[in-house]
């Protein structure tokens, strides 16, 4: 089985031009080089899905320049030569033009969910001629969950919350917010909050909203604090078990792969067009 993790690609101000599209920088050919190890993004193809409009899939592949390997050089004679560009790993991705939500499958520990993000939106940074840019992959975490559990603790001691105004549509629970960052010509937003020594933080609407805006993949949300049982404790929208993931079985085609994928991609766009009931 393959596990997908759920993200959303976000493009901040100055990264568009009129010669590239976000196709043309995933398909440069830009290579990422950091001393023997390379990241690139290979076999890039845009498909037209009915339903999911323009979907971006390709590989980020991590491979190394030169490595030693075990190699038959003569009938029953095993050597060691230099190969070149040997693929330590790679992750299939899927990106869906009109939201910029992604699924990818991280590889392992060679190439894990932070690896992936990191290096993916370098790459598209240095295929772009503008320096006036900036790109991040948020992940898309469970709705509602991390706010219940920052509601569950003795005590917030800290609260940490950075944005980005939101591409291409935002949602009632954090509508406001969103468009006062636009108003602003804000590309970043960050916040942080600390408790007054003698007693915790209490979570306001206006703070809500802004969890919310980081739980559906426009930024990240962190508290520090101690649990019920007296167990200093953080918590994160960026933690692993909190993103959003699918299992897909490995020997599925494109097709089953997409179609598995849009069940939750559904899922997650259906927060925009849902009338809040909480």
């Amino acid at each position: 089985m393959e596990t997908f993790y759920f993200g959303r690609l976000n493009l901040m101000k100055g990264l568009y031009s009129k010669e590239k599209n976000i196709t043309d920088l995933l398909n440069h050919g830009f290579i990422l080089k950091k001393l023997n190890i390379n990241y690139g993004i290979f076999n890039v193809e845009l498909i037209k899905h009915d339903e999911l409009g323009n979907i971006i899939t390709g590989k980020l592949v991590k491979y190394q320049d030169n490595k030693k390997e075990n190699v038959i050089v003569k009938d029953s004679i095993i050597s060691q030569l230099n190969v070149p560009g040997v693929i330590l790993g790679n992750c299939e991705f899927y990106l869906l033009e009109k939201t910029h939500l992604i699924a990818y499958n991280p590889y392992g520990r060679i190439i894990s969910s932070e690896s992936f993000c990191k290096n993916f939106t370098e790459i598209i940074l240095l295929g772009n001629d503008s320096m006036l840019i900036d790109s991040q992959i948020h992940p898309v975490v469970e709705e509602f969950k991390f706010l219940e559990f920052l509601r569950s603790m003795k005590v917030l001691k800290k609260f940490t919350v950075s944005l980005v105004p939101s591409n291409p549509n935002n949602r009632d629970l954090w509508k406001a917010m969103d468009e006062r960052l636009r108003n602003m010509n804000v590309s970043k937003y960050k916040e942080t909050l600390e408790a007054d020594k003698n007693e915790g933080l209490k979570i306001d609407k206006l703070t809500e909203s802004k969890i919310h805006m980081a739980e559906d993949g426009y930024g990240k949300a962190t508290g520090e604090g101690v649990s019920k049982d007296g167990t200093d404790i953080t918590i994160s929208t960026n933690e692993k078990e909190s993103i959003i993931k699918k299992k897909i079985e490995q020997v599925a085609t494109p097709d089953e792969k997409i179609s598995s994928l849009k069940l939750v991609f559904d899922k997650i766009n259906e927060r925009f067009t849902k009338e809040n009931t909480k």
